[in-house]
């Protein structure tokens, strides 16, 4: 935002008199933010609070629903355990013992009943074979469990369809605790496993998100206190009366006794959060319950934080402002001046180091290096525009584009200066021999000539076309030379194997025998005009000047092929190669033709490597590097 339409000039000119406005307007908003949000944390705190203490309970129904569900199965497992065999009542009652043992502490007792053999039954009159409490012989209606009733009002029948199913019996009072049932049929069919239960003693274990909660579950029908961690062995309605809170009120509203259930409230002592337990055939309700002043304690301190915060703040940006003017601003004005004193064009100004590390520090570090930044560039641009590209300046690393800028600038001018080098050398052995041979080949002309004047003779004019044929191919060859070697190579897939053999079939052979030794594939990534421009030298020179045998061999090396050109001839003599080491020619030091710079020429063009062999003929061997591996 622009302050110019804001602030008047005498403040926007003094940045610590214009912090400490800015702080004042900004301490006034958050003071009057701050009521604002106190009020808003406030009942955000409690909505969360009673958000907390339902998924609390929430938490404790899907846990006692899991419990629940795996007492049913462990019951269902056990009834079909080989231990249980009702006619040995002493290996029974022993396995019935042993699974009490080391099962949860919520199962109290284990009984075998006979299966009733006429319905309906209620699960009163079954006998109770074997037990691990004292009941062995006696009606299953001594153990008090109720089986309940069905939605219309009727018993609940105590019969299974398998020998998988199980029956889970309403709360019912086991010698002065509440209690329920899990029953299942054995494995012969003739039998009922029955587990005895006191979920009280889960209750009372159940885990809570603050401190002084209790739990409570209630029946999902009469809204009943069932099981209570300090009154487990009461049946009584819950808070006194029936649907004196909203959780009873809901209980007795809902469409049926197992219809899901879930919600918080707040009265003037507590929170409750209720979520109903999510399991097939229970109809139980969780209740978590929260003294008030514990639940909403946040509230309050949130609202004491925040006054402290605004105090707080307020000081903060005071300190601040004062901090700021006598530190940082300072330091930013001196550094202002030496960034404007470098921006001038004086790289001679001091930086001092006063190792700081906060951010006026970094600042001035990054001054600094700024300013060597700029005396690097300026030193690797002098070393350039000198020539001297071989100075130590220049192996300074500079980062950025400006680094790579100066890269390619460098590398620019370095391979301009190269190929101009290179062109001068061309044109100068150019010179010099068009002018040599053009001399001597005018001679001939001449003197053939003079003679074919004074006597007519064919051989004489035979003579004038061949050294006029011969003077037209060296111009030939120096144009395409001059052409070829003035272009950048574009490097493509060229394979060896192919161009060699094409190459070879343009010249006449005569009675000299060309041998090949090829891999079956020796592709390079090259420009292919170049190399065709490059072979035909050394391949024209070694037919023609062989006795009996020219050898082609191609091989691999790490980075690319090699290619092996050997004849039988009387080799290249050594003023043609000292000239070509040397790079030039002189008047008593030059070559015969072209053929030689042209291959020299075209290796160098593709950067690859040219060596000679002249102890027994001439080899001349080629090493071809991928121009893609080398960058």
């Amino acid at each position: 935002m622009d302050s110019k339409g804001v602030l008047p000039e005498s403040v926007r000119s003094r940045y610590a008199v214009k912090l400490l406005t800015v702080s004042l307007v900004i301490t006034m908003v958050i003071i009057a933010g701050g009521i604002v949000i106190a009020t808003q944390v406030s009942d955000r705190v409690t909505a969360e609070q009673l958000e907390s203490v339902e998924a609390n309970a929430e938490l404790e129904a899907e846990s006692l629903a899991r419990w629940f569900e795996g007492e049913q199965e462990s019951v269902r497992l056990l009834s079909s355990h080989q231990g249980i065999d009702p006619s040995n009542r002493t290996r029974t009652e022993n396995t019935l013992a042993n699974e009490l043992n080391r099962t949860s502490p919520e199962l109290v007792s284990l009984h075998v009943v006979a299966r009733p053999e006429e319905q309906p039954s209620n699960g009163t009159t079954e006998l109770v074979v074997a037990s691990t409490d004292p009941l062995a012989g006696e009606p299953l209606a001594a153990t008090g469990i109720d089986w309940g009733q069905t939605v219309s009002g009727e018993e609940v029948a105590f019969q299974f369809d398998s020998t998988t199913d199980t029956l889970v019996s309403w709360v019912y009072l086991d010698n002065g605790s509440m209690s329920v049932a899990i029953a299942s049929p054995t494995r012969d069919g003739d039998h009922v496993l029955i587990g005895e239960y006191h979920p009280s003693t889960r209750v009372a274990a159940a885990a809570d998100a603050i401190n002084g909660t209790s739990t409570v579950v209630l029946g999902g029908v009469s809204g009943y206190v069932m099981f209570e961690k300090e009154s487990p062995n009461e049946f009584r309605p819950y808070k006194g009366e029936a649907t004196v809170t909203e959780v009873e009120s809901r209980i007795e509203d809902r469409p049926n006794q197992f219809a899901p259930l879930s919600g918080a409230e707040l009265d003037e002592t507590e929170v409750r959060g209720y979520h109903s337990v999510p399991s097939d055939g229970v109809n139980w309700v969780v209740v978590k319950e929260v003294p008030k002043s514990s639940a909403l304690a946040v509230t309050e301190q949130v609202r004491t934080d925040l006054a402290g915060l605004i105090g707080l703040t307020v000081v903060g940006f005071l300190l601040i402002s004062g901090i700021i003017h006598f530190g940082p601003i300072s330091s930013i004005g001196r550094l202002s001046n030496q960034a404007e004193a470098i921006a001038e064009g004086d790289l001679a100004v001091d930086i001092p180091d006063e190792n700081r590390v906060d951010e006026v520090g970094q600042l001035r570090t990054s001054l600094f290096r700024t300013k060597a930044y700029i005396e690097t560039i300026t030193e690797q641009a002098k070393k350039i525009a000198q020539r001297e590209f071989d100075d130590e300046a220049l192996d300074e690393e500079i980062p950025g584009p400006v680094g790579e800028a100066m890269v390619d600038m460098r590398d620019d001018l370095e391979r301009f200066i190269e190929e101009r080098e290179q062109r001068e050398q061309r044109l100068e052995v150019f010179n010099r021999l068009l002018r040599h041979n053009l001399r001597n080949r005018l001679d001939v002309i001449r003197s053939h000539t003079e003679q074919l004047a004074e006597r007519t003779n064919g051989n004489h004019a035979e003579s004038v076309l061949t050294a006029t044929d011969r003077l037209a191919a060296i111009g030939t060859r120096a144009r395409r030379i001059d052409h070829l070697m003035a272009r950048d190579p574009e490097p493509t897939a060229v394979d060896l194997t192919s161009v060699v053999p094409e190459l070879l079939s343009q010249f006449e052979t005569g009675e000299v025998t060309v041998d090949t030794e090829f891999p079956s594939t020796a592709t390079v990534q090259t420009d292919a005009e170049i190399l065709r421009t490059t072979l035909v030298s050394p391949l024209e020179n070694a037919i023609t000047y062989a006795e009996s045998n020219v050898t082609v061999s191609i091989t691999s090396t790490a980075d690319g092929h090699r290619i092996d050109i050997s004849d039988d001839g009387p080799g290249i003599p050594s003023t043609e190669l000292e000239s070509l080491a040397a790079g030039t020619e002189t008047d008593l030091q030059h070559g015969r033709g072209l053929g030689l710079w042209q291959l020299k020429w075209g290796v160098n063009a593709l950067d690859d490597t040219l060596s000679f062999e002249v102890d027994d003929g001439t080899t001349v061997r080629i090493t071809f590097t991928d121009i893609a591996a080398q960058g």
